[in-house]
């Protein structure tokens, strides 16, 4: 008690701001599974914020007078999205779920020439892999398939809990609508005022961070949506094209699977490269391949003009990510894991930059960080 008395007053408000930071992150914590309706929201006020703001300026002068344009501008691009979204149930979904149902029905029966495959490629395996090769890679495989089944069961029992677990689910879904009007609606104002929670000589930095922390979750969020797309698609018109059997459930799965950062794109393939198997060998070699040339135009072309410079993180060092989001938050974990590291990381950075013995301003060394030039760690 003594030492904290001795402190000084911006000692004493430094300990106090950390208090703070590390109650509001223990109740997100702990609030995590009814906050998740508000994540959505937030996804889609990042997924539907230029077109409103695209509506917003194009509206008539009169209608900004009167401060009409932006409410206007949200109805639009509700009905519009609500007319997609009606769309893709109506024409969409029906396909899908036929397609599941068939595949579903036939589940057996690819399950037993699955299982008539591995037996022909375990044989071929015992024949002509030593003992000495054999054991290690039977202990990998094992431990691998132990991880996924844990990682799967993990998703499944955390969904679980969050879906039929809560009321204030429930009550986050019904008041989404409403909740992502009002972001829409007073973004800018929002911004602003949670820079001014913090105080006023402080305000500047606040401000870079805000700012770092969107430039980061827009161009992430868009970026993943539109390689969701892309890969679901592409993947979908190959499989038809090869004449694998419920492509249009497969590409599904593959373009959800984009989400998932590097490792995805390999999860996706593999229930389509199975499917093909079963039915023709030759099939499952030109998915494989179809699967590989898209991930090759996905990586050199798409990622660097879709994605952006936002999230510059290696990919052994997502890898490593991954593997810790899903330890701490399950697959929930594991989608959100790569933004908040790289956020970190801009954070860190624009923080050193304005702690140095001749410090930044705060433009210029949000620029810096930006910019994605290095920083030298001196002590």
């Amino acid at each position: 008690m003594m030492a904290m008395l001795n402190l000084s007053p911006r000692q004493k408000r430094l300990i106090l701001w950390l208090a703070l930071a590390v109650l509001i992150a223990a109740v997100l914590w702990a609030a995590r599974p009814v906050l998740i309706p508000y994540i959505l929201g937030l996804v889609l006020a990042y997924l539907l914020l230029p077109v409103v703001n695209w509506l917003n300026r194009r509206m008539p002068k009169k209608l900004r007078t009167w401060g009409a344009a932006r409410p206007l501008s949200i109805i639009v691009t509700y009905l519009v999205l609500i007319s997609l979204i009606t769309g893709i149930f109506a024409f969409f979904v029906p396909l899908v779920i036929e397609q599941a149902q068939i595949l579903v029905d036939n589940w057996p029966q690819l399950s037993e020439d699955v299982r008539q495959l591995w037996e022909e490629s375990l044989g071929w395996y015992t024949e002509n892999i030593p003992d000495e090769w054999g054991q290690t890679i039977e202990t990998n495989l094992r431990d691998l398939a132990d991880d996924i089944a844990t990682t799967v069961q993990r998703g499944i029992v955390a969904t679980a809990r969050t879906v039929a677990g809560t009321l204030g689910f429930v009550i986050g879904l019904v008041v989404i609508p409403f909740w992502l009007f009002y972001v829409l609606h007073d973004e800018s104002e929002l911004k602003e005022g949670l820079a001014h929670v913090v105080p006023l000589q402080a305000r500047p930095d606040a401000s870079c961070a805000i700012r770092l922390i969107d430039d980061i979750l827009s161009a992430y969020i868009r970026g993943q949506l539109l390689l969701v797309l892309f890969v679901g698609g592409m993947a979908t018109v190959a499989m038809f094209i090869i004449g694998v059997p419920f492509a249009l459930v497969l590409g599904v799965i593959a373009g959800l699977f984009e989400i998932l950062p590097y490792i995805g794109p390999i999860l996706g393939a593999i229930p389509a490269i199975l499917v093909a198997l079963v039915s023709d060998p030759i099939s499952a070699l030109w998915t494989a391949i179809a699967f590989f040339a898209i991930q090759q135009v996905e990586n050199l072309i798409l990622v660097p003009r879709i994605a952006g410079e936002s999230v510059q993180l290696h990919p052994a060092v997502v890898m490593v990510v991954l593997v810790m989001g899903n330890e701490l938050g399950g697959f929930l974990g594991m989608i959100v894991a790569v933004p908040i590291a790289a956020i970190i990381r801009d954070i860190f950075k624009y923080s050193y930059l304005r702690l140095l013995d001749e410090p930044l301003e705060p433009e210029e060394a949000m620029a810096h960080v930006r910019s994605g030039q290095d920083i030298r760690l001196g002590i």
